[in-house]
């Protein structure tokens, strides 16, 4: 057999053991409620091949390890930053950079390559090195320039490896966007299903992918608001116990429930300050609904507004200093901005005559909602706090519960489309829309977790 012809054969090889493992191991739902598809992207998204890793060793590309490529590939796509090269394209696989044959990959139109290396150190731990090379910016003669990112990590569970590839991605997103990542963050959403007793409840956290689902709480009575604390170890929620409503908070970690309020008529809506030390949450104990903080060591009760007005989904800025809130004090429901150190109420809406459920960017400078046209249609708009400038990112008969991503970046929200109730999210500039439906479930009402600490 002639050298042309063992290289295309190994080449062959390569690609059937991908397509198995791929199909068979981390691109497999078997264990993802949600699944990720993208329904609009950027028109050209950044160019970028990602090659599987190679086993240290072996000089092939095998096992478990397969996984980590696949994941970042997924990452990225999903993104909708960028356009990975295909990988029915590649014949070649460099795990190294001295392998790396830059005019190859610049004849594929990649503009970045990811290449990396597992070495298996005993048990199931391993090292995990891997390198993101600019392909563009490499030099025509003489000594290559230094990776845009080169690290390895240590002591690796293999269970440990597509959280793994979660964080290489956000590197790597970070890296070439300039923003920080958001593949390491988790969602929680409350999952519903028929039972032989009428819907069954669950809140549920996952992986931003949909994988690795985790039940936290079950009912038999709806779930309804999940809103993470600012840490990432507690979500507050609202459930039903014998018909009355109560504002309760979950511990992630351990699923340990603790109930804060269970006043008479509404307790919903439950939102953490920035210090996690205090909950704003819309009671009805007194009346019409208002806005309320409550003390989450000694548990005292703050009121924040006042009137026969109602006022619904208090929201802290950024900066803990104030809590924007929907209130209906001028006829139609707006958002409202209350000062916590003066008490002063600024209406900071006007487009239309109804926008509700805000949320502020981390920033602090956008404003972002849930808005009903003149169309009667719903959409999730964005409105810059200093001009008022307001934008429509996305339009739909009915849109839910919108919440923002730790990076400011894209928003998650609750979608109907005819008898199916799933997820949706959108980037703020309106350019990336993505659909996550269920495949077991109905899912609504999505919350974005913060930023996790991370120990690679």
């Amino acid at each position: 057999m002639s050298k042309k012809m063992k290289m295309a054969a190994k080449i062959a090889i390569y690609r059937k053991i991908q397509i198995l493992l791929l199909w068979f191991g981390f691109f497999s739902q078997a264990f993802a409620i949600l699944s990720v598809e993208i329904t609009e992207g950027q028109s050209s998204g950044l160019p970028i091949a990602i090659v599987p890793f190679g086993l240290e060793g072996t000089g092939h590309h095998g096992g478990g390890t397969e996984g980590v490529s696949a994941v970042i590939r997924s990452d990225l796509e999903n993104s909708g930053q960028f356009s990975p090269t295909s990988f029915h394209q590649m014949t070649e696989f460099p795990h190294r950079r001295e392998m790396v044959r830059y005019p190859y990959w610049k004849s594929l139109g990649a503009e970045n390559i990811v290449i990396g290396e597992i070495k298996k150190t005993g048990g199931s731990r391993y090292t995990v090195h891997f390198e993101l090379l600019d392909v563009v910016q490499q030099r025509a003669e003489g000594s290559p320039k230094p990776p845009l990112l080169a690290m390895q990590f240590d002591n690796v569970h293999a269970d440990e490896f597509r959280a793994l590839a979660h964080h290489i991605s956000d590197l790597i997103f970070e890296k070439l966007i300039g923003v920080k990542g958001i593949f390491s963050t988790r969602i929680a959403y409350v999952s519903t299903v028929p039972g032989s007793k009428g819907e069954l409840y669950t809140l549920e956290v996952a992986d931003s992918d949909g994988h690795n689902p985790k039940a936290l709480y079950r009912s038999s009575f709806p779930i309804m608001s999940p809103a993470w604390s600012p840490d990432g170890k507690r979500i507050a929620f609202v459930s039903f116990d014998k018909d009355r409503q109560s504002v309760n908070i979950v511990e992630v970690a351990t699923g340990k429930v603790q109930k804060i309020t269970q006043f008479p008529g509404i307790n919903n809506a439950p939102a953490w300050s920035p210090d996690n030390k205090t909950l704003a949450l819309m009671l009805s104990k007194d009346g019409s609904s208002k806005i309320y903080l409550v003390d989450l060591e000694d548990k005292k009760l703050t009121r924040l507004t006042e009137g026969s007005s109602i006022d619904a989904e208090p929201c802290f800025t950024p900066d803990g200093r104030a809590v924007v809130f929907t209130s209906n004090r001028g006829g139609k429901p707006q958002i409202y901005r209350v000062t916590l150190g003066s008490g002063q109420i600024d209406r900071l809406t006007f487009n239309g005559d109804y926008n509700a459920k805000p949320s502020v960017t981390p920033d602090g400078k956008r404003l972002v909602m849930m808005h009903r046209g003149d169309n009667g249609l719903f959409s999730i708009a964005v409105q810059s706090l200093a001009t008022g400038e307001f934008k429509i990112i996305t339009q739909s008969s009915l849109i839910d519960s919108p919440s923002l991503a730790a990076n400011g970046m894209m928003v998650l929200y609750g979608i109907e489309e005819g008898d199916k109730e799933m997820l949706g999210a959108v980037s703020l500039d309106g350019r990336v829309k993505i659909r996550l439906p269920a495949r077991e479930a109905r899912v609504k009402c999505p919350a974005w977790s913060p930023f996790p600490y991370s120990k690679h």
